[in-house]
C-alpha cells in the first residue's frame, strides 16, 4: 500500500511504503488536482495497483485523468506509462518529443529492459513489471516552455538534459514548485541523504547545466521522484549542484589514477555522507546509490577519451 499525502495545494503525493532510501528505484509519483487531473510520474508497471487505489481514496475517479507526465523515459518513471494508458481511452501522456517516440517503439522499449537487467539483475522484470509501448497519437510532446493548462494552475515544460537528455521537470504556477524527475537526483528526507543524478548514459556537465538552469528558476518547493516534497528549494539545489561538481572532479581524479567502480563508489559515498545522517560505510550498503553514478562517470569519461 502506498503512502499519501498532501504536500502542497491539491498536489498529493503517492510514495511507496517503506524508508525512502530503501524502496529506491521505486518511484514517488504526484496527483495534480484542478479542472484537470495530471499524474507526474507513474513509476514502474508493480506501482499502479498502489496508484489506482491512491486515486480512489482519495475521492477521484482515474477516468477522469487527463494527463501522465513522466519526466524521462527511464523505466522507473515511466515503466508503468503504457500499461496505465491502455486503461484510460481519454487520457494524454505528456513527454519530450524525443522521448515520445521512444516511448511509442516497443522494440526501444524491449531493449531499454534488456540493459535494465544488466543493472538490477536477472529478475528486474519481475521485481519491477514490464513496459508496453504507447501509441502514438495518445502524445502530445512538449518543449521548453510549454505550458500544460489545468485550469486554475498550469505546469510549464522545463528542459534539463544530463541525467536524460530529454529529460523534462515541470513548473507548477500556482506553488512555484518544480518536479525535478530525476534533474538533481534523489533527495531523501528521513536520512538527509542524496543520490547523485549521473547514472550510465548521463552526461555530467549537462547535469551542472540544468542544475544551474532550475536555481535561475527560485523554486519555493521541489518535488522528487525518489524520496518526497521538500520547501528548502535553492538551498537544495545548490547542495545538488556542489556534490554532482566534486563527484565528476573525484572520480574522473580516481578513474585517471587507474581506480575500479568500486574505489570511486566509495569516494562518491564519502561526498554523500556530508549531510547525511550515514556515515561513508552505511551508504555504501544501499544498493545503486553510488555504484550506478561510478559507472555513469567511467562510461561518460571513456567515451570523452579522458581516461584509458
Amino acid at each position: 500500500m502506498a503512502l499519501i499525502s498532501e504536500v502542497a495545494e491539491k498536489i498529493y503525493e503517492i510514495k511507496p511504503e517503506g524508508r525512502e532510501h530503501e524502496i529506491f528505484p521505486l518511484c514517488t509519483v504526484y496527483l495534480v488536482v484542478d479542472d484537470r487531473i495530471a499524474l507526474v510520474e507513474v513509476g514502474s508497471s508493480v506501482q499502479i495497483p498502489d496508484i489506482l487505489q491512491a486515486v480512489a481514496k482519495l475521492g477521484y475517479d482515474i477516468q477522469d485523468l487527463s494527463y501522465i507526465i513522466p519526466t524521462h523515459v527511464h523505466s522507473d518513471h515511466a515503466g508503468g506509462t503504457g500499461h496505465l494508458a491502455r486503461q484510460l481511452p481519454r487520457v494524454k501522456v505528456i513527454a519530450h518529443p524525443k522521448a515520445a517516440r521512444l516511448l511509442a517503439d516497443q522494440s526501444i522499449i524491449d531493449r531499454m529492459l534488456q540493459s535494465r537487467k544488466l543493472v538490477f539483475g536477472d529478475d528486474a522484470d519481475k521485481r519491477f513489471g514490464g513496459m508496453l509501448a504507447i501509441d502514438e497519437d495518445k502524445f502530445v510532446p512538449v518543449d521548453e516552455g510549454a505550458a500544460i493548462d489545468l485550469g486554475q494552475r498550469k505546469l510549464t515544460a522545463i528542459h534539463t538534459p544530463g541525467h536524460d537528455p530529454n529529460h523534462l521537470c515541470f513548473m507548477d504556477s500556482k506553488t512555484r514548485g518544480i518536479f525535478c524527475g530525476d534533474a538533481l537526483g534523489g533527495f531523501f528526507s528521513e536520512s538527509n541523504s542524496r543520490a547523485l543524478a549521473c547514472v550510465p548514459g548521463s552526461d555530467p556537465q549537462l547535469i551542472l547545466e540544468s542544475m544551474r538552469k532550475l536555481l535561475q528558476f527560485n523554486p519555493d518547493l521541489l518535488f522528487f521522484s525518489h524520496g518526497g516534497a521538500r520547501a528548502d528549494a535553492s538551498r537544495i539545489i545548490q547542495v545538488a549542484l556542489n556534490d554532482e561538481r566534486r563527484g565528476a572532479d573525484i572520480a574522473l581524479k580516481a578513474l585517471q589514477k587507474g581506480a575500479n567502480n568500486e574505489a570511486v563508489s566509495r569516494r562518491l559515498a564519502e561526498i554523500l555522507a556530508r549531510e547525511s545522517i550515514f556515515s561513508a560505510e552505511e551508504l555504501l550498503v544501499f544498493p545503486y546509490f553510488t555504484s550506478l553514478s561510478a559507472e555513469g562517470y567511467r562510461q561518460y569519461f571513456n567515451k570523452k577519451h579522458m581516461i584509458s
